[in-house]
């Protein structure tokens, strides 16, 4: 997955425009969360919530959060 267009909100936190898509609802409004330091080739582990369906899930295998110590997330 290539992302573009990244426009932080603070430091963790950001917009990102990519193909990513809610895997509860299929939308594509996310707000997603760093939650890895960025390695040299600039990929960084990150968690996803939808604002439509206010699903909170782990970009890469899906694992869905009702509470998330890592985002201070909590449905």
């Amino acid at each position: 997955m290539i992302c573009i267009g990244i426009g932080y909100i603070h430091e963790y936190r950001m917009k990102i425009k990519c193909g990513c898509h809610c895997i509860k609802c299929n939308g594509t409004d996310l707000e997603s969360n760093r939650i890895s330091e960025i390695e040299k080739d600039g990929y960084f582990d990150m968690h996803h919530t939808c604002n439509q369906c206010n699903t909170h899930f782990d970009h890469l295998d899906g694992e869905t959060f009702s509470i998330c110590e890592k985002c201070n997330y909590s449905s």
